[in-house]
């Protein structure tokens, strides 16, 4: 990881999907509202630095990668890129510029066409990038498979007669294939059994030590963001609301959320099963949220102030972290043991306000 400035930096980036209803058939009367996926999330990556990204499913994490990797275009904030501001690229300039940032999606039979062969598919970018076409795309193509763990032989096979694991890799093949600095790892693990999911993460470790990359690691994955990062981003439903070194993160988690998200991880104790902690209530809607923490729901340590005030996310401790909770002293040794006692119900969810420690 480099001392240098960073890499990759957003700064209240956010995403809205529209939404319109229409009633009557004379169209007459329409309400306007939006689906606030990504909601003013700020960020730095710095050079061959790896930043993982977890959360549940819905809360906007894939939605973050395709914006950095400038797939979908963003409705505030600003994206800069080793210091230069590429929100609003366009036409040749956005072409040229995404060669530096590339993707490897979370469903690999997807984002491959089953029409193409591994030359053609690999070399695509390529092609788009460089203007380079017929024999020596093959020729490039084939030095590169091998460093993704792929014969170098298999240049005329279609996506269909490999395992998962091997479509992954021609997905990553495909990702550097125009030397990137940054690459967006979508899930890149989770449809691949435990062994091939090692072989994946070791081999995006030397290619990381070997090609100088940087990484935003998407996952459910805890395991992968304990072997592969550096730092770590804990999304909700659409904001980060914890963001640490990784070890820091993992064993000394500060935000209620992380705590009760690292607790849901499986645990080969069947005792320590019966005593985690479970978050339960609603999620609150992505449609137009109402103001306050959007975890307040869920949370066995609300209190009033947290329903009505957005918490920011604000330096926490000595080492970097950074926090959104209003009770973040109050509750920071407490571990997820400690938190179940303070619920109820078959959810989890609080009868009342846990009292402060202490």
């Amino acid at each position: 990881m480099s001392d240098g400035g960073p890499l990759l930096e957003t700064v209240g980036l956010e995403k809205f999907f529209p939404i319109t209803r229409t009633f009557g058939e004379t169209l007459a009367r329409r309400e306007s509202r939006a689906i606030h996926a990504v909601d003013g999330v700020s960020i730095t990556v710095r050079p061959r630095e790896t930043l993982g990204l977890i959360g549940e499913s819905g809360s906007g994490k894939t939605t973050f990668g395709w914006l950095i990797a400038r797939l979908h275009d963003a409705t505030g904030g600003t994206i800069r890129f080793a210091g230069e501001d590429v929100t609003h690229l366009k036409g040749r300039a956005l072409r040229a510029w995404r060669r530096n940032v590339q993707i490897v999606f979370q469903d690999p039979v997807g984002s491959l066409d089953p029409r193409l062969r591994v030359w053609q598919i690999v070399g695509e970018p390529i092609r788009a990038q460089e203007g380079v076409h017929g024999p020596a795309v093959r020729d490039r193509v084939q030095a590169l498979l091998p460093s993704v763990g792929l014969p170098p032989d298999c240049l005329d096979q279609y996506p269909h007669e490999f395992s998962g694991g091997g479509r992954q890799r021609l997905s990553l093949a495909r990702a550097l294939s125009v030397q990137p600095r940054l690459i967006v790892l979508d899930e890149p693990t989770s449809a691949l059994d435990v062994a091939v999911q090692a072989q994946i993460l070791n081999r995006l470790v030397e290619l990381q030590r070997e090609r100088g990359l940087a990484y935003v690691l998407i996952t459910h994955n805890v395991a992968a963001v304990r072997f592969v990062a550096d730092r770590v981003a804990v999304m909700y439903l659409g904001q980060i609301v914890e963001y640490a070194g990784v070890r820091d993160l993992l064993e000394h988690p500060v935000h209620p959320y992380t705590k009760a998200l690292l607790a849901a991880v499986p645990v080969p104790d069947a005792s320590r099963r019966r005593t985690r902690y479970r978050i339960g209530g609603d999620i609150p809607s992505l449609i137009d949220p109402p103001p306050g923490c959007r975890f307040a729901p869920r949370c066995p340590f609300v209190i009033d102030r947290c329903r009505l005030e957005d918490p920011p996310l604000v330096p926490f401790g000595a080492s970097g972290r950074l926090v959104a909770c209003h009770r973040a002293e109050e509750v920071r040794d407490i571990s997820p043991e400690v938190l179940l006692s303070s619920a109820s119900g078959a959810g989890g969810a609080p009868a009342s306000p846990a009292p402060a420690p202490g």
